[in-house]
Parts: C-alpha cells; sequence; structure tokens
C-alpha cells in the first residue's frame, strides 16, 4: 500500500470518527432534551394533583391512587428518582390528610375548604398523637396546609379530651345509683357543656336519661334546675363552638382569597398561552411563506438554468453547421 492509499485511508478514519463523534454528541443532546421534556410533563402531572402546590393544599376529591398511578407512569418513563421521592412525599402528605378527615363525622380539609364545625367521631389520643408525629415529619409541615393539619388536629386533642372526661364523669353519675343528688348531676355534666352537638355526645347525653328521671321523679323541683341545667349546657357550648367557628372562619377568608388569587394566575397564564401560541402559529406561517418563496424561485433558477442551457446547446449546433 503507497503512501497516497496510506493517507486517504487515515483521511477517511479521521473523518467517520468526526462524524461518529458528532453524531454521538447529537444522539446524547436529544436524549438529554428528551428526558428533560419527559420530567417537565411528569412534574405538571404532579402539580395538577394540588390545589396549589406552593401552600401544599391537594385538588379536591382526589383519591391516593392518583399518586400510585403517577409513580407508576415515571418508572415506566424512566423519570428521575428525585420525582418519584417527590410523589412519595406528596401521596404521604394526603394520606395524612384523609386520615385526619377520618377522625371527624365530615371532612375538615378539602381541596381549599375547611369545615367551620369540626365534630370528632369518638375519642382517639393515640390516632391523633400518631398523626402529629406523622406532621412532624411531613414535607409540608411549614406550609400553609402543614399549618392547616396543625390547626385541625389540637381541635381533635382538644376534643378528644373533652369527651374522655366526660364520659368518665357520666359514668360517674351513673354509678352513684339511689345515693345521686342534683348538685352531683350539676357538676358532672359541667365537661358536657363544651361538647360540640356530634352523635358522641348524644349517647353520653342518652346515657344520662335515667338519671335525669330519677332526679325528677324524687323532687318536682329538681325537674326544673335540670331544665335550667341543660339551657345553661346548650349555651355554654354554643358560645365555645362560636368561638372556634369564628377562628375557622377567618382561616376560611384566607382559602377564599387564595382561590382567588390562583384563579387570576390561571386566568393570566391562560391569556399569556393564548398569545404564546398566536405568536407560534404567526412564526410557523411566515416559516411556511418563506419556504414556499423559496421553493418558487428555485424552481424559477432551475427552469431559468434549463432554458438557457437548450439555448446554449441550440447556438453551439449552429455554428457547427
Amino acid at each position: 500500500m503507497n503512501k497516497k492509499t496510506i493517507g486517504w485511508v487515515v483521511l477517511g478514519l479521521v473523518v467517520f470518527g468526526a462524524v461518529s463523534f458528532a453524531s454521538y454528541h447529537i444522539y446524547q443532546d436529544k436524549v438529554i432534551q428528551s428526558e428533560k421534556e419527559t420530567k417537565k410533563v411528569l412534574n405538571e402531572r404532579l402539580a395538577d394533583l394540588y390545589e396549589d402546590q406552593k401552600s401544599g393544599y391537594f385538588k379536591a376529591d382526589i383519591s391516593s391512587e392518583a399518586f400510585d398511578d403517577l409513580a407508576t407512569e415515571v418508572k415506566k418513563q424512566r423519570g428521575e428518582s428525585q420525582t418519584l421521592e417527590d410523589i412519595d412525599h406528596a401521596k404521604k402528605n394526603f394520606e395524612l390528610q384523609e386520615d385526619l378527615n377520618q377522625l371527624f363525622e365530615s371532612d375538615v380539609l378539602n381541596g381549599l375548604d375547611l369545615s367551620a364545625h369540626p365534630i370528632l367521631k369518638e375519642p382517639d389520643q393515640d390516632k391523633i398523637k400518631a398523626l402529629k408525629d406523622q406532621l412532624s415529619e411531613s414535607s409540608a409541615k411549614d406550609k400553609d396546609w402543614g399549618q392547616d393539619i396543625s390547626m385541625l388536629l389540637r381541635i381533635a386533642e382538644t376534643q378528644s379530651k373533652d369527651f374522655t372526661s366526660a364520659e368518665t364523669d357520666v359514668s360517674d353519675l351513673l354509678n352513684k345509683g339511689d345515693g345521686l343528688t342534683l348538685s352531683d348531676y350539676l357538676a358532672g355534666v359541667k365537661t358536657l357543656a363544651v361538647l360540640p352537638d356530634g352523635k358522641y355526645k348524644q349517647q353520653l347525653l342518652d346515657k344520662l336519661d335515667p338519671v335525669k328521671n330519677q332526679l325528677a321523679n324524687e323532687n318536682n323541683s329538681f325537674a326544673t334546675q335540670i331544665q335550667q341545667s341543660d339551657a345553661s349546657m346548650a349555651e355554654a357550648e354554643k358560645n365555645y363552638q362560636e368561638r372556634q367557628a369564628k377562628a375557622l372562619a377567618e382561616r376560611n377568608k384566607e382559602l377564599t382569597e387564595l382561590k382567588k388569587v390562583l384563579a387570576e394566575k390561571q386566568e393570566t397564564y391562560d391569556s399569556y398561552k393564548d398569545i404564546l401560541d398566536s405568536i407560534e402559529d404567526s412564526k410557523n406561517d411566515e416559516s411556511s411563506r418563506k419556504k414556499a418563496e423559496s421553493e418558487s424561485r428555485s424552481r424559477g433558477s432551475d427552469s431559468s438554468s434549463s432554458s438557457s442551457s437548450s439555448s446554449s446547446s441550440e447556438d453551439h449546433h449552429e455554428e457547427d453547421e
């Protein structure tokens, strides 16, 4: 093999290597760009499970399956572990909210709706403590959502303690039997006064019916005093609930304002999107127009070149004759 041939072989290898290197980098760039776009889409889908991701509030009426479905999709797309971790944290927070709602007779937090009258189903200090521990480890404990969860857990804790105290007092009254006095009754029902009007309170009141009947049968004046006691209980409960409802109403007002802000942001986003889509359409139209003009000029140039070549050929033929 002579030197000239070797030179061409070396040059060919260099060119091939350069092309391969460039092709590899183009491929890598495309892979990276594709991964970025996939991650963006998946993160947007995670954000879509929130009413407001920044403050931590989830969409209303979703289920934990929505997080499982998204995690499965991320794994299929070979998404980043960070995205999976974010989904896992979000699911745990959502399940914490669901477990909290299960403590009460009706949902106390759903989307951006906060109940003004939370009523605990029954005393359950262990469950409340477990939820408080979960919240302390939550990634969203310092967000607005976390603060509301903390407030609702405090309400649950207070009601649970009141329920337990009232249950103990009712049991003591029932155990006194014939030795029960009106003073005992009035002292024993004080803890019932601040309980919210719910199923558990009604159960305790129903247990006291035999006691009330016993005292009323012993002395007619007792019946009047019991009625006055019941009225006093109702007033105490009303005042307590009004104070609590006022605090929750103020928080609901803040959440309503947040809804308004989010709606305005969405409207602005939609407006910007329409503008960007319009600009993109204009660019595409302009690109199509320029491409058409370029193709038209190219066809004209080819036609002119062909005509010129034909004319030159005819002139040359005449000269030969």
